[in-house]
């Protein structure tokens, strides 16, 4: 009985051994995981940085009854929103194994951002949340009377405690 509760509690103790440690790391340790004696064990990948184009855009301003477009109109306009890698944001992922399987399920997608997971998601509100936020930053009557956008480029949204803001990151 007394070896039966040693054999138990040891694979228990193995078995605690296993799963996925994601931590921040410093840069210094992200450039050190390439070299042939490194320290990092596991994955580098980075956190993501949400980025949006302001540019001009020829948009539907009137619409018929029947939903055609029959009023254009050239302004200043965020795209759709897209991801990019934040190099200042490096992460170590390291996948344990212990005594049988981890139970752990990872893809790096586009070989720098942590994958799978799945979501549906309705963009609309988002994207015009930005639109606004391009149009009071790079003036909206500028833009409708020259025709063109005072700061075009790409700009990356962040988002604290008092709201979402735009910072420029490519200009053009």
């Amino acid at each position: 009985m007394r070896t039966a509760t040693w054999i138990v509690a040891g694979a228990c103790a193995l078995a605690g051994c296993s799963g996925v440690e994601i931590r921040p790391i410093s840069p210094d340790l992200e450039r050190q995981a390439h070299l042939r004696d490194g320290t990092a064990s596991g994955y580098v990948v980075y956190g993501p940085m949400v980025v949006v184009e302001i540019a001009l855009r020829e948009l539907c301003v009137a619409k018929n009854d029947r939903g055609a477009c029959v009023e254009q109109e050239v302004r200043c306009a965020a795209g759709a929103p897209f991801v990019l890698p934040d190099l200042a944001k490096p992460f170590l992922v390291d996948v344990k194994n212990g005594f049988g399987k981890a139970g752990v399920d990872l893809t790096i997608g586009d070989g720098w951002r942590l994958g799978s997971l799945k979501a549906d998601s309705d963009n609309t509100a988002v994207l015009g949340a930005i639109e606004k936020l391009a149009l009071a930053r790079s003036g909206e009557a500028t833009a409708r009377k020259s025709g063109g956008c005072r700061a075009a480029g790409l700009y990356r949204v962040e988002v604290d405690a008092s709201g979402a803001k735009l910072a420029p990151l490519l200009l053009y």
